[in-house]
């Protein structure tokens, strides 16, 4: 049977479009851009995990961008960085509408729920101070939840246990120290009681109890100002894990309240809860509902 032209013309029209769509498909995937961005930023986080090319970036929140570039350090670029554990570095294209950021912007990763896409959170820094030049290199924070807080609390419990052994040490000499005065001071008493001509013998306990004195003395010193400064190494670790397990027990709120009402919803829902910003969650002094309304 002999084809018509009109036939002609479909298949070739299917091949143009299956051509076109394969190019398509392929510049989304490899990242290609047809035209280079005009305002953009690079990070070094030490882990990444969650992010991807194109993932969603939000400045104060909302969206500003997209995720346009990953690499891995090379070992010289480690070693130049101010943080030796930062292993990689995404470079993020900034929509135009977007304002030049302030010099003390906090670059993070964040995620709206437990089971919502990882996203490289921006903070809205201070207004009227410096601000970054175009592509300029900032350091990132990791994002912080349940496993990362379990894994910061190992070794703050690991150097608690070396601070208690410290102690049980120090007592421990401490106790030794006065075992070996307090015999002294006995036989002091007992050489205080004899005539004027063991007055010599007197003397030469005095100074051994002197000297036994000065060392208990010197031990104690050391004793406190090591504790001090171990204590204050903790309580500013202490600080930093309940900031962040603050701001993880409020979002959580959100999940027990979907799993309450609708637990399908964590899965199928498309659209995602505006949650409270870490931001205010850390300033706030009084608890704060996990979702904005």
């Amino acid at each position: 049977m002999k084809k018509n032209l009109s036939d002609y013309i479909v298949a070739l029209s299917v091949i143009a479009c299956s051509i076109v769509l394969l190019g398509a498909l392929t510049i989304a995937l490899s990242g290609y851009r047809l035209k280079k961005p005009s305002h953009t930023l690079q990070i070094n986080y030490e882990d990444v995990t969650g992010i991807k090319l194109h993932s969603e970036v939000r400045y104060a929140g909302a969206p500003a961008g997209r995720v346009i570039e990953m690499r891995h350090l090379t070992a010289a670029e480690r070693n130049a960085s101010a943080n030796k554990r930062d292993a990689v570095r995404v470079t993020v294209s900034l929509d135009k509408n977007i304002p030049l950021l302030p010099s003390d912007v906090i670059a993070t990763l964040s995620s709206d729920t437990l089971l919502s896409p990882v996203f490289v959170a921006l903070s809205a820094g201070t207004p009227g101070s410096k601000t970054l030049a175009n592509n300029a290199i900032i350091e990132g924070h990791p994002a912080y939840g349940i496993q990362q807080i379990a894994a910061a609390a190992g070794p703050l419990v690991d150097n608690a246990n070396k601070l208690i052994d410290n102690l049980n040490g120090t007592v421990t000499d401490v106790k030794g120290d006065l075992a070996d005065i307090m015999p002294k001071f006995s036989s002091l008493a007992d050489s205080l009681k004899v005539d004027v001509d063991n007055l010599q013998n007197v003397v030469t306990n005095l100074e051994s109890v002197s000297k036994n004195a000065d060392t208990l003395l010197d031990t104690a010193g050391k004793f406190v100002s090591s504790t001090d400064t171990h204590l204050q190494d903790l309580m500013k670790e202490l600080r930093v894990i309940l900031l962040n397990l603050k701001v993880v027990s409020t979002h959580a709120k959100a999940i027990t309240e979907t799993l309450g009402e609708k637990p399908g919803r964590l899965i199928f829902s498309g659209k995602a809860n505006k949650l409270t910003p870490e931001q205010e969650i850390i300033k706030s002094r009084e608890p704060l509902p996990a979702k904005q309304p």
